[in-house]
């Protein structure tokens, strides 16, 4: 069972990144841990803290007073079960990220996705690497 409610207050926010943030979430993490072990499958998953954002913004050309989205990303905590083909079970925590980048452009605009297992958000959180990874693009 998948649990999202401490990302409900910023849904409006998730929303920049994807229509369904909860399959889009759920399905990067999958697709990494396929990667690993292909047939894995993801049994539970809990985002375990508040999300942490950053954004970036540009002046609006026509309302100097506005400014408007370029890219954005954010970081949380998740808990997940994953269990592999033998059946055998595991249960992994780390830091999820999720950044979008030309945000003002539908053509060009790129996404990428940080699983950093064992990871906490004072050190792939906002003050951390989520910083850095805001410019991946």
């Amino acid at each position: 069972m998948d649990d999202f409610s401490l990302l409900e207050p910023s849904a409006h926010m998730l929303a920049w990144l994807s229509d369904d943030y909860q399959a889009a979430v759920r399905d990067e993490i999958l697709n990494a841990l396929r990667k690993q072990v292909p047939g894995s499958t993801l049994e539970a998953l809990s985002v375990t803290s508040d999300p942490q954002w950053l954004t970036g913004a540009i002046p609006s050309e026509d309302d100097p007073d506005k400014a408007i989205l370029v890219r954005t990303g954010v970081a949380f905590e998740i808990s997940l079960v994953v269990q592999e083909p033998s059946g055998e079970s595991h249960h992994l925590e780390g830091v999820y990220s999720w950044v979008g980048v030309n945000l003002n452009d539908a053509e060009a605009v790129q996404q990428r996705i940080w699983f950093d297992i064992g990871g906490k958000l004072l050190e792939f959180g906002s003050a951390g690497e989520l910083a850095a990874r805001m410019y991946f693009a």
